[in-house]
């Protein structure tokens, strides 16, 4: 009843025969409710819901990207490639939802269904285009093999020992081992690492010829868990390899062209900014101002991923964001020195035009990442809207963004960058907009202590807001949570925008003249003290949380729950809490796995005591290992060669959780071993029991990893790879097999 008498009392207000605009909406919203005043509850509710949907009519064009991104989100749930009549009915969706909103462009409920079903199928057909274009994956030979391509990309990897290698990105590599030999290059890409102590020193446009031994993309360690195959498919990516002997190298003849030479730069910089700042500070310095990758030692990464200051360590949004705005101020203060310039030129477009060339700068000097191709795009779309006179900040600003973003990269919606940035960014701009009354009256309040607190608010509400959307995405992928990360952004990112990077771009400014180290050393000094924060935060009790991470289902439904609070007006948007506070508790709601299989066979863990316990072995893959603990956010430990853990109870190889049998080393088996067994995991896969079903080695060739779940009334439910991943164009065949690098029959 109060929003139907809103209703009326603002149609009351508004001038007669005004049709557009927020006055037409409400008169429509009050037509609505004089017509079922009379009528029953369920009318009444119908015409309240009415009248709050025209109420919220300059929102409901923000949707319109979360309908592209659940479009991409069906695609991926799919269990098999989608059809020609699939796509058929795609097409027609989106043809029968343009022509419906053309012709009936103010019924509410068809704006509202054209909308929905138009860009959901636009999304689908978007990721189903995108995943049909790339080649297949390729059949890598699983012995060593002579290889030679083109260089099209070099970066530093820091290995355990402490010792750097270089990996490079092939293409066009062409594999001289029998069948191979004559035939067309690879029409993906392959990364290789080089040997540590290798002098070749590679450069983009370079030809490199050397043996190495090389892998296909990695099948998931768990079922419905990290998928590198389809990150590799729509990377356009072969394979992974390590070089056995040093590289030769066919340096480019025309020096590789622009990349060539940008990569070239970016070499000698970061050796003059490590040269100036050895050590830590050096490698920092190095991978903001010039994108050095990997220099970084694992401990000072685990420091500061601990402490929830990850994100100084990568250039992406925050680094270019720190860029353009020193630029533009720059440019602003000097254009206003002069007195022409202030009075007649558009000084703030101008600022705002070079601020984003100085970017685009920066983003080329740092090697054109992914993610900070998206952030300059997301400036670019900003400063556009500055040029038009628009709010360069905005809801409708992030929808034009988001959308753009997943029309050129669909499979980025199931990527932690675009995930992070987009959650990052709205709860920003909803959050501030939401506050903005009451920052705004403190900071023109009378009394000086308000002022200084609401200037001081800036920056900690910005850490809240970011840090808290982003807090569940970092659960999903990571497993973890940093309850300090509020307390060390507050410190860290003020203090790389004010001091660290200002210093870095004039020792960038300084480097033609030889002068670097004046503002390298300054710097330092920044960077000496980010780095202590991120070591003293790490060190306090409970920093880093691991948890059961969020599955796919989870995260849908909390980033539903974040786009309701954040895009909706009004209290209404309160209820997007209740769905973010179950996607948050989703993993202690769900069943954790009792016995995880590793694809290849030659690893196991069981769930016992809060514990995962691994065998066989002292040595698990570390890489399985930290998928299975970022699944079931549980310690690590070993699986006892005799006794008991928990429920556990293991002899010779054996082990027995409740009626699941574990068997881990090839010997017969012991007598009354299969009594009462309902399931038997065999990895030799040399012997079985009678009546009990089993799992061995060929079933996980053929089927992946496997996950064993127990249900609350005493039913094991076996889930494996291939049947959670369905049939899709990046699941490849059992062991990895691709498609062999042949000419095609005229036929085909």
């Amino acid at each position: 009843m109060p929003l139907l008498l809103a209703g009326h009392r603002c149609v009351g207000r508004c001038r007669a025969g005004a049709d557009s605009g927020p006055c037409g909406s409400t008169r429509r919203a009050g037509w609505f409710v004089s017509r079922v005043l009379a009528g029953g509850g369920l009318l009444r509710l119908r015409a309240a819901l009415t009248a709050w949907l025209w109420g919220q009519n300059s929102r409901l064009v923000l949707w319109l990207p979360v309908a592209l991104a659940g479009g991409v989100i069906a695609y991926f749930a799919l269990p098999t490639e989608p059809g020609g009549v699939v796509v058929a009915g795609g097409v027609l969706a989106c043809l029968a939802s343009l022509a419906c909103r053309l012709l009936w462009p103010h019924r509410l409920a068809v704006r509202l269904g054209a909308g929905v079903v138009g860009m959901g199928a636009a999304g689908l057909l978007l990721a189903w285009g995108q995943a049909g274009r790339m080649p297949p994956f390729p059949d890598l030979p699983r012995r060593a093999v002579h290889l030679s391509g083109q260089v099209s990309g070099v970066e530093v990897q820091r290995l355990a020992d402490g010792t750097q290698a270089l990996r490079v990105a092939l293409r066009g590599v062409r594999l001289d081992n029998g069948i191979s030999i004559g035939m067309p290059p690879l029409r993906r890409w392959l990364s290789v690492r080089l040997q540590a102590d290798d002098p070749a020193r590679p450069m983009p446009g370079d030809g490199l010829r050397v043996r190495a031994l090389l892998s296909p993309p990695a099948f998931p360690d768990i079922p419905g868990g990290y998928d590198a195959q389809r990150r590799a498919w729509f990377a356009g990516q072969a394979g992974h390899g390590r070089a056995l002997d040093p590289a030769t190298i066919t340096p480019a003849r025309v020096g590789g062209g622009v990349a060539g030479w940008l990569a070239g730069r970016r070499h000698i910089l970061a050796e003059r900014i490590r040269t100036a700042l050895p050590g830590t500070r050096g490698d920092i310095a190095a991978t903001v101002l010039v994108g050095a990758d990997a220099v970084v030692a694992a401990p000072e990464r685990a420091a500061f991923a601990d402490a929830g200051l990850a994100h100084l360590l990568a250039v992406a949004g925050l680094h270019l964001a720190i860029v353009i705005g020193l630029a533009m101020v720059g440019l602003r203060t000097g254009l206003a020195l002069s007195e022409r310039a202030a009075l007649y030129w558009p000084c703030r477009q101008i600022a705002a035009v070079g601020a984003l060339l100085a970017g685009a700068g920066y983003v080329a000097l740092t090697g054109a990442h992914l993610p900070a191709q998206r952030s300059l795009l997301m400036a670019g779309l900003a400063v556009m809207a500055l040029l038009a006179g628009r709010r360069p900040l905005s809801l409708r600003a992030l929808a034009v963004a988001a959308t753009v973003l997943m029309a050129l990269n669909p499979e980025g919606v199931t990527e932690l960058p675009l995930q992070m940035s987009v959650a990052a960014v709205m709860a920003l701009i909803a959050g501030f907009d939401a506050l903005r009354p009451a920052l705004s009256g403190w900071e023109h309040d009378d009394v000086w202590l308000r002022r200084v607190a609401a200037r001081l608010a800036h920056p900690l509400v910005a850490s809240v807001l970011a840090g808290s959307a982003c807090l569940p995405v970092g659960m999903a992928h990571f497993g973890t949570v940093q309850p300090w990360f509020v307390l060390a952004n507050l410190l860290a990112v003020p203090l790389m925008s004010v001091w660290i990077m200002p210093w870095g771009l004039v020792a960038l400014g300084l480097m033609p003249l030889g002068l670097e180290k004046l503002a390298l050393v300054p710097m330092g000094w920044g960077l000496g003290v980010v780095t202590w924060l991120a070591h003293l935060v790490a060190g306090l009790p409970a920093a880093r949380i691991g948890v059961p991470a969020i599955n796919n289902a989870g995260l849908a439904l909390f980033f539903v729950g974040l786009c309701w609070l954040c895009l909706w007006g009004g209290r209404v948007r309160l209820a997007g809490l209740a769905p973010i506070m179950l996607a948050v508790l989703s993993p202690w709601l769900v069943a954790r796995p009792v016995i995880m299989l590793a694809p290849d066979g030659r690893m196991a863990g069981i769930v016992a005591e809060s514990r995962l316990l691994t065998g066989p072995g002292p040595h698990p893959d570390p890489f399985v290992l930290r998928e299975w603990q970022r699944v079931t956010g549980l310690p690590a430990g070993m699986l006892p060669a005799e006794g008991t853990a928990g429920q556990v109870a293991c002899h010779a190889g054996v082990c027995r959780v409740g009626d699941i049998v574990l068997v881990l080393a090839n010997r017969p088996p012991a007598p009354g071993l299969c009594r009462g067994a309902r399931l038997l995991v065999n990895l030799p896969g040399t012997w079985g029991c009678d009546g009990v079903p089993s799992i061995g080695r060929f079933d996980l060739w053929r089927n992946g990893a496997y996950g064993i779940y127990r249900q609350p009334d005493g039913r094991l439910v076996v889930q494996t790879d291939r049947a959670v991943r369905g049939a899709r164009p990046w699941v490849m065949r059992p062991g990895g097999a691709g498609l062999p690098n042949l000419p095609l029959a005229q036929a085909e």
